[in-house]
């Protein structure tokens, strides 16, 4: 059985799939910003990634758009859809494997500790899914007085996690460690991508191909993208359009001239918690001293919800995905992490180094209304047992 990779959703959405984003004017909260005065604004062409039968996201989109984002031109990108017509195992894989994303994500396991008896060293429970339940009590020791942080606690180097987990009908009090599952990194498990991980990889290489022909940056969006959102920082309130457009103005101004890709929502490893521990290219950036306000550097981050790709950059990842064999968002964050992507996450006022997720756009509804069920688990509860590949 594989890990329920815990893919953080940053924010929690305010505007849900029906709801209506009331009109505000442009003299009240857009103030003096104009977009329209920026080329590097008004030159992006945008595409929603949208399923024909999902009318009811692109409606909900399409109007927040219009109403936040009145400057940006944007057009209905038909997504992929296998149950319509087959996506081509050529230009996407069925199968996929976990020894990349691994190295990034929560595959990690709490295993008994029990020296001379048959449970020493089997799994109880994976370190995203443990907690007290009807069966068990399950309590982890404090390190160094730091209370327990799944984002962190792989790259604490030398720390032994340690717990103690009690079951409930009988008594009896069992000692844990927690440790890297090995066979997840190497060789690595198998899973077959569902249906909807397929579609949505191909919708994007498929977009790709599209900005690879265009010589300006492209804005991608996901049909579920959300600009009204409580922020990181609650102290700066909601975000909103103006929000959006000034914050992505600045990313772009930010960033260097031969970027591939900027993200404008993520959750992973980025400049300021960098999974590998490398100083952030950002840190002392030649071309923008004041670069780290507005984007760091990109190691492995999960999401597609929303990004900006110049036309090398979409040149990149075509040349790359010969076949596309990972979720999209795994397979663009690992040629990120490999070097091969020249890739950065673009941040709100309120996201600090250490923020985990951020960005300045959020998802409406991650967890009530996907399309896609996770291979890997996800923070859905998907049954990875439905994809696992027989051994």
């Amino acid at each position: 059985m594989a890990p329920k990779v815990m893919k953080v959703q940053k924010k929690k959405a305010v505007a849900k799939t029906a709801a209506v984003v009331k009109k505000t004017t442009n003299a009240g909260r857009r103030g003096a910003f104009d977009p329209t005065a920026h080329e590097k604004l008004t030159s992006l062409k945008s595409f929603i990634i949208n399923m024909e039968r999902r009318p009811d996201r692109w409606e909900r989109v399409s109007q927040m758009l219009e109403e936040e984002t009145p400057w940006l031109e944007f057009e209905k990108f038909l997504a992929s859809d296998g149950s319509q017509r087959a996506i081509p195992e050529e230009e996407v894989t069925t199968k996929w494997n976990t020894s990349c994303n691994a190295q990034f994500a929560d595959y990690f396991e709490w295993v008994f500790v029990a020296p001379g008896k048959e449970i020493d060293g089997t799994r109880w429970k994976w370190s995203c899914d443990a907690e007290t339940d009807a069966e068990w009590k399950f309590t982890e020791k404090k390190h160094k007085g730091k209370e327990f942080s799944y984002i962190h606690h792989a790259t604490e180097i030398g720390v032994v996690r340690t717990a103690t987990v009690q079951k409930l009908a009988t008594k009896e009090i069992f000692k844990l460690r927690l440790q890297m599952c090995p066979e997840c990194l190497n060789p690595g498990l198998t899973q077959h991508m569902s249906a909807g991980e397929r579609g949505c990889a191909h919708s994007h290489l498929r977009l790709w191909r599209v900005a690879a022909e265009r010589p300006l940056a492209t804005l991608v969006f996901e049909d579920d993208v959300q600009m009204v959102f409580d922020r990181s920082n609650h102290k700066l309130g909601q975000s909103n359009g103006q929000v959006f457009s000034q914050r992505l103005l600045q990313a772009l101004e930010a960033a260097p001239r031969d970027f591939d890709v900027i993200y404008l929502g993520w959750s992973g490893w980025r400049g300021g918690n960098f999974r590998n521990g490398k100083k952030d290219v950002t840190e002392d950036a030649p071309w923008n001293k004041e670069s780290k306000s507005f984007i760091r550097k990109s190691e492995y981050v999960w999401t597609t919800v929303s990004y900006v790709i110049s036309q090398q950059g979409a040149r990149k990842l075509l040349a790359a995905a010969r076949p596309l064999n990972q979720p999209v968002d795994n397979f663009m964050a690992w040629e990120a992490s490999q070097g091969r992507l020249n890739a950065y996450v673009a941040l709100d006022a309120g996201d600090t180094d250490v923020t985990w997720a951020g960005g300045i756009v959020d998802q409406n509804d991650f967890q009530g209304d996907s399309d896609i069920k996770k291979s890997d688990g996800g923070v859905q509860g998907d049954d990875l047992e439905e994809f696992a590949v027989a051994k």
